[in-house]
């Protein structure tokens, strides 16, 4: 192998481990790009694995209860679910990881989050990279599901017995909204690395 072959050949073995580090894989087998913000690596699309981590079917809704959203938007499960189906060495993020993750940016407005591709007229930015898509939430179809105007995402921080913590996004809003919600809806999951 002439010199010239053998940087070729060593630099293509370091460009592909590069690109497997920067990709998480699910027990369904999706893979997820992750990025670090501060300190805290974080997955940057919406979970949507099927099963838990020993192969069992899980709880899930479809954003607008249509399947074929699953590959751009992510699965949508309730709060008992969402805490157990984060990759293994991974978790459903706290308030506190929320929180730093917001300020790290200079003006902490939901247009550095949001998917520029996936908000009807509006103009963002995601300079964060962590591309947040407006899924809506899950439910049994009795109710509007907010697809495509609102992105309501789990943390694992509960206020009290009966209410867990969410972070939204919403569509025409510039501000990002802290709510508690039951944890029999179904909101999009991300995960942090443990």
């Amino acid at each position: 192998m002439s010199i010239k072959s053998a940087i070729v050949f060593f630099s293509l073995i370091t460009l592909i481990g590069c690109r497997q580090k920067s990709l998480l894989t699910d027990s369904s087998g999706y893979t997820y790009p992750i990025k670090k913000y501060g300190e805290t690596v974080w997955m940057t699309k919406n979970l949507k694995v099927k099963q838990d981590s020993l192969g069992n079917a899980i709880k899930y809704f479809s954003p607008n209860n249509d399947s074929t959203n699953t590959s751009s938007f992510g699965l949508l499960y309730d709060y008992e679910t969402a805490c157990k189906i984060c990759p293994s060495g991974w978790r459903l993020p706290t308030n506190e990881d929320w929180e730093a993750l917001f300020k790290l940016n200079e003006v902490n407005i939901a247009g550095n989050f949001k998917d520029n591709n996936y908000w009807a007229e509006e103009k963002n930015s995601n300079n964060s990279g962590f591309s947040v898509r407006p899924a809506g939430y899950g439910n049994n179809g009795e109710h509007n599901n907010n697809f495509e105007a609102s992105a309501i995402l789990w943390s694992s921080t509960k206020e009290n017995e009966h209410f867990i913590w969410t972070y939204i996004l919403e569509k025409g809003k510039d501000s990002i909204r802290v709510a508690s919600q039951h944890p029999e809806y179904a909101f999009s999951v991300r995960c942090v690395k443990k």
